[in-house]
């Protein structure tokens, strides 16, 4: 019966190689799925192009996928968005 071999090491390059893969994949996770409040607050400050600290449909409207579900997010029903309601849509 012949000698079984112990498994060899992966080289250090392919470890390397991976690493840097698992780095980029959870930078674009990330970016795609935890965007951060100060990026929503931006977003919501350039929205409101009057400055009364609330979107209307017609400021919401530049952001088509808000527009869309204007009335849903709009949870007290008055016809505008407070930061808390717009941030609850990303």
């Amino acid at each position: 019966m012949p000698a079984s071999r112990p498994p060899r090491a992966l080289p250090l390059r392919h470890v390397a190689t991976a690493l840097v893969a698992l780095l980029a994949l959870y930078g674009a996770w990330t970016l795609a799925f935890a965007a951060p409040a100060d990026t929503m607050a931006a977003a919501f400050k350039r929205a409101d192009t009057n400055g009364d600290g609330k979107l209307s449909k017609a400021e919401a409207a530049i952001f088509p996928v808000i527009a869309e579900r204007f009335d849903a997010l709009d949870k007290d029903k008055d016809g505008f968005l407070t930061p808390v309601e717009f941030s609850a849509a990303g």
